[in-house]
């Protein structure tokens, strides 16, 4: 992720402006188009077309499940 969001702001990792994105945040969106709208937000200040990025993001993440805290054993 980090090293395609340097590609669309166009610099290196150290330049590039904040940008969070949670994936655990994603997953927890009730749909697709709910979770690709946190996406575009996210990238409001990215000069260059996202769309592709997105798309690609939301297929990568549609077959994961959010992690649950680890259990301690007893």
């Amino acid at each position: 992720i980090v090293e395609q969001l340097g590609q669309l702001y166009g610099c290196e990792e150290e330049e590039m402006p904040e940008v969070e994105i949670d994936i655990d945040d994603l997953l927890d969106a009730d749909s697709e188009e709910e979770r690709a709208l946190k996406l575009r937000e996210a990238l409001v200040d990215c000069y260059k077309p996202t769309e592709e990025f997105i798309q690609e993001l939301l297929s990568r993440i549609r077959g994961m499940r959010k992690l649950s805290p680890p259990q301690k054993k007893t």
